[in-house]
């Protein structure tokens, strides 16, 4: 609606790829090592980045340690992954976002163009599990081996279920080719990622936002003078605290310029 009503907006690089579960046991080893039922230490938790020569990215982002991976789709006939851990972070499993940095360069340059690219992925996901909102997905060892398989001693939390899935026919060959090498490079830092029987499951892409509604430097749309874009689905945030430090922010301009005396 807003791009229709010619609201001034572009598209930003966003992030595309899987949620990795792994057991809280390994993960905790991974970090503690022969410490890792301490009672003192807090449950494990990593946050992993690897960049290549040509500057393409691909990182861990949102972990859940204790987690749950769960549906998060908006639209139907689309199947979404996210993740989030309850309060005592006691689950079996560990779960993130392994996730492939995409630009324009890898979708276009129009505002909507990041969006219909995350949205072909989403609608594909559906259909390759069955069109019954399973979510597709292999362990680590059958997406490296090109031979995809679910026989893991991973219990994978995905309410819906899980359908075996062969991720080139859900990935093109960039996204494909950078999780196998973060893989891989995360497995030399920690190590519960050589693990092979982690689960991967996909799609994830709703780390943030696909394209920016523009603001000026009173974070006023240009075109609307009380339209105040904020927040990560206006593309100005990347997750709970960031959107919220930014919420509060646009909150304060708008105190200022609607109540300046106070």
């Amino acid at each position: 609606m807003l791009f229709e009503k010619s609201i001034p907006m572009q598209t930003k690089p966003f992030s595309v790829g899987v949620r990795i579960e792994h057991l809280q046991e390994s993960v905790n080893e991974s970090l503690y090592g022969e410490f890792k039922d301490n009672p003192f230490l807090p449950v494990g938790e990593y946050q992993l980045s690897y960049r290549d020569r040509e500057g393409n990215g691909v990182y861990t982002f949102c972990m859940c340690p204790g987690g749950t991976v769960v549906p998060s789709a908006s639209e139907e006939n689309t199947v979404v992954t996210n993740g989030m851990s309850e309060f005592a972070r006691n689950g079996k499993n560990a779960n993130a976002a392994v996730a492939v940095s995409v630009s324009e360069k890898d979708f276009g340059s129009s505002p909507l163009d990041g969006m219909y690219f995350a949205r072909e992925i989403e609608k594909r996901a559906f259909e390759l599990a069955g069109r019954d909102y399973r979510a597709p997905a292999t362990t680590v060892g059958g997406f490296m081996r090109g031979k995809p398989t679910l026989e893991s001693a991973i219990t994978p939390t995905f309410a819906r279920g899980l359908s075996e899935c062969d991720f080139t026919k859900l990935f093109n060959d960039k996204i494909n080719s950078m999780l196998m090498t973060g893989l891989m490079d995360f497995g030399r830092k920690m190590r519960c990622f050589k693990d092979e029987s982690a689960v991967m499951t996909a799609p994830e892409t709703r780390t943030s936002s696909p394209l920016r509604i523009l603001r000026n430097g009173e974070l006023v749309s240009p075109s609307v003078s009380n339209l105040y874009p904020c927040g990560e689905g206006a593309g100005y945030a990347g997750g709970i605290t960031s959107a919220a430090v930014d919420g509060i922010k646009t909150a304060y301009k708008i105190m200022e310029n609607y109540s300046p005396e106070q």
